[in-house]
């Protein structure tokens, strides 16, 4: 990807979060590439300290450090400018690693993901914005750069609680997620399926809307649900061609929907066409 201007004010330092989830041995990458880096992961103290390994880390930013930054896919990190030194920042964003829903549920944020955190800082909340002046964040859209508001609001209570408009931002972003997922994996097993479609990606939004109307809700569920369109295709669904798939999938039963739709894709891959297996 490449970077965009990066202008900081006097007095701001220039920080990289990366996302351990998506880059294996992350702290072991950062000596690689630079002989002393600084930085911290968020996941340092308990309770969170057994998931260092896939930890968001807090970086300070180099040369060395943001060509290779450079090199990675846009989904592993973004850049933020910020008054404070490393480990106060750190700190502050510590106290993000754990949010409420709306719906006073606990939820662990995922810092270092640029598209869940375009969605949210996009508004000035005061607990996102606590500690930065300014943030770079690469999206399918493009890079967003924005600064801090002048005056931000009081913080309210001791945890940063979702608002519905971001609840449901995050609904989006994972749900594109989801499609993403699926485009690569019908790429990856099934690409003279996905090459008869016209709108390749309309028709993975379509399906993937029916398959959750189905019930089939998880990521393995749409993923198997897919596998059934791979193998088979997509006429099971008007005509009277697999009556057996249309029990698995369109009629509840005492199996739950993730039995079904497993069922369903083992039936599919049994039964499917000779140039679906190649």
């Amino acid at each position: 990807m490449v970077l965009p201007e990066v202008a900081l004010a006097n007095g701001e330092r220039l920080y990289l979060l990366l996302d351990g989830g998506q880059l294996p041995e992350l702290e072991r990458q950062l000596f690689e590439v630079s002989d002393s880096p600084a930085y911290q992961p968020l996941y340092l103290y308990s309770p969170w300290d057994s998931l260092r390994e896939v930890s968001p880390c807090l970086v300070e930013a180099s040369e060395p450090l943001l060509s290779w930054f450079q090199q990675l896919p846009a989904n592993t990190g973004w850049l933020l400018a910020s008054h404070l030194t490393l480990l106060p920042l750190a700190d502050q964003l510590r106290q993000l690693i754990e949010v409420e829903s709306p719906y006073c549920s606990r939820i662990l944020l995922k810092l270092a993901a640029p598209e869940t955190m375009a969605c949210l800082m996009v508004d000035a909340d005061p607990w996102l914005w606590r500690g930065i002046s300014q943030v770079w964040l690469p999206t399918r859209a493009g890079w967003h750069h924005w600064q801090v508001k002048e005056t931000l609001a009081e913080l309210m209570g001791d945890t940063c609680r979702l608002t519905d408009v971001q609840w449901a931002r995050l609904g989006e972003v994972s749900w594109q997620n989801q499609l993403d997922a699926v485009y690569r994996h019908m790429q990856v097993w099934f690409p003279t399926r996905l090459a008869q479609q016209l709108a390749p990606q309309e028709w993975i939004a379509r399906w993937a809307r029916r398959a959750y109307q189905l019930g089939f809700q998880t990521e393995r569920d749409l993923l198997l649900f897919f596998n059934v369109l791979g193998f088979v295709g997509d006429g099971w669904w008007e005509g009277d061609d697999y009556p057996t798939l249309s029990k698995y999938l369109t009629s509840p039963s005492a199996q739950t929907p993730s039995q079904r739709v497993e069922l369903a894709a083992n039936w599919a891959e049994q039964h499917a066409l000779p140039q679906e297996l190649t």
